[in-house]
């Protein structure tokens, strides 16, 4: 074999390697997008459950300060106020 077939043997060789590398970075690449997007999901999916949850306890909260302000609206009139 020629200096030049062992180099080109050589180059085709790392060449193969690289494609190799290459192949890997990109499928840890993609696992990592699909981890990353299904994390995004579960978040988005959570901060929607939160903000419903939010208004309910709003809403309970409007008709609590409403009940408060009737009671305290009988008791001024039963003292005559």
């Amino acid at each position: 074999m020629s200096r030049v077939d062992e180099a080109r043997a050589r180059l085709d060789a790392a060449l193969r390697r690289l494609e190799t590398a290459l192949e890997a970075a990109e499928a840890a690449a993609q696992v990592a997008t699909d981890s990353r997007d299904r994390k995004i999901a579960t978040l988005v999916a959570e901060l929607s459950a939160l903000r419903q949850e939010r208004d309910t306890l709003g809403q309970a909260t409007d008709l609590a300060a409403v009940r408060i302000d009737a009671v305290i609206d009988r008791l001024r009139a039963s003292m005559g106020n």
